[in-house]
């Protein structure tokens, strides 16, 4: 999915803010409710869709980065942040299936009731509780971790080009001014 231009501006500057912001505070969230798991029974549903916008976020981040990764100048750096921008939108997905099964588990085994067997036996379990919280704590992770790389090369690749097209400008000497450490050569006078 291909969206080049959002409001007449390129999209994808736009719509990578969405993902860098929303997964890396689900995540936080997600901690806190791995920690505190009668907030994840009482506000899960919250957090299942906050985790559902980061992931969108992330599709839509991607996707719009696909038409400037096929215009892309600059080489295998672009090349570089786009495969880490696709690792990122993969493993927000996968944040966001772990936050739905482990609220929808506890929901389920909730409603199952305390001498449920089984598999809702298990998820009512403090073993199930563990394994849950774990999945948590490791998708949040590494969903956060991902966002976070491909959004710092993303601004290295923006930030960096335009400090280095600055200078390039900036030395271009055109109105007849010098550096103090350029083309100063002591006489001895």
């Amino acid at each position: 999915m291909e969206l080049e231009t959002l409001f007449g501006l390129p999209a994808h500057p736009l719509m990578v803010h969405l993902p860098v912001v929303i997964i890396p505070l689900a995540g936080l969230i997600a901690v806190v409710f791995a920690v505190r798991s009668q907030w994840l029974d009482r506000f899960g549903w919250g957090l299942v869709a906050l985790s559902g916008v980061g992931a969108l976020g992330g599709i839509l981040a991607a996707g719009s980065g696909e038409g400037l990764e096929e215009m892309g100048e600059r080489g295998g750096r672009v090349e570089e942040h786009a495969e880490m921008g696709e690792l990122a939108r993969t493993l927000g997905i996968v944040f966001f299936l772990v936050v739905l099964g482990v609220v929808l588990a506890r929901h389920l085994a909730r409603k199952k009731g305390e001498g449920a067997t089984g598999v809702w036996g298990f998820v009512g379990s403090k073993a199930g509780a563990i394994v849950a919280a774990a999945a948590l704590v490791v998708s949040a992770g590494a969903a956060t971790y991902t966002i976070s790389a491909a959004g710092h090369e993303g601004a290295k690749l923006v930030w960096q080009d335009e400090a280095d097209g600055g200078s390039e400008r900036e030395s271009g000497d055109s109105d007849g001014e010098h550096d103090e450490d350029e083309g100063h050569e002591d006489d001895g006078d």
